[in-house]
């Protein structure tokens, strides 16, 4: 089990670099504008950090702080007394390399904070290989994520799930790892993975 938890570098970045070539196959999302029903923390920023793969820290004009992406979950990375998914890592190891130190377009959701305060938001890199995707899409179309619709932020949830079934079905990524229940140990399927 150690070994698994601990993969080495070269498996995490050989990992990422198919992750980028499948990146480059996804077609640029629709222009949305961006909907809000509150405060909003939107725009162009930076993104200061990747907490894992599915969650980044960044700096906006009048925001500054964590920014969960809406629409999927990524496996947990290790925590203290906390232990981690499979492939967990490597779905970190993948935002970081596309999003980490970037500029990008922070888009807020519906509903824009979760129980946790963090901004809840779709994040669009506006440089590097995946300059102009949706993170989110990116993320289940490589396999590193699975889709999670919750309500009222469920407008992209079709697309998501068809992408994760996609990526589940060629298995990339963590469908071809580990699956499911190693991925998301005590977590229930919530549509599209």
């Amino acid at each position: 089990m150690g070994m698994r938890r601990r993969l080495p570098l070269l498996i995490v970045i050989l990992v990422v670099i198919g992750a980028v070539l499948v990146a480059r196959l996804v077609e640029l999302p629709p222009a949305a504008a961006p909907v809000s029903s509150g405060p909003v923390a939107a725009g162009l920023g930076e993104v200061l950090e990747v907490v894992d793969g599915d969650t980044v820290r960044v700096r906006l004009p009048d925001y500054e702080g964590p920014v969960r992406i809406v629409g999927i979950d990524t496996p947990e990375i290790e925590h203290p007394g906390k232990p981690g998914g499979c492939f967990g890592p490597e779905a970190a190891a993948a935002t970081a390399a596309w999003v980490e130190g970037r500029k990008v377009l922070v888009i807020p959701a519906l509903e824009q904070r979760d129980r946790y305060d963090r901004l809840l938001a779709s994040v669009e890199p506006q440089d590097g290989p995946i300059a102009g995707r949706d993170l989110a899409r990116v993320l289940a179309l490589s396999g590193f994520a699975r889709a999670l619709p919750i309500a009222p932020n469920t407008a992209d949830a079709p697309e998501l799930a068809r992408r994760v079934r996609s990526a589940e079905r060629q298995g990339r990524g963590l469908w071809g790892t580990c699956g499911f229940a190693a991925a998301f140990p005590g977590k229930e399927p919530a549509g599209g993975g």
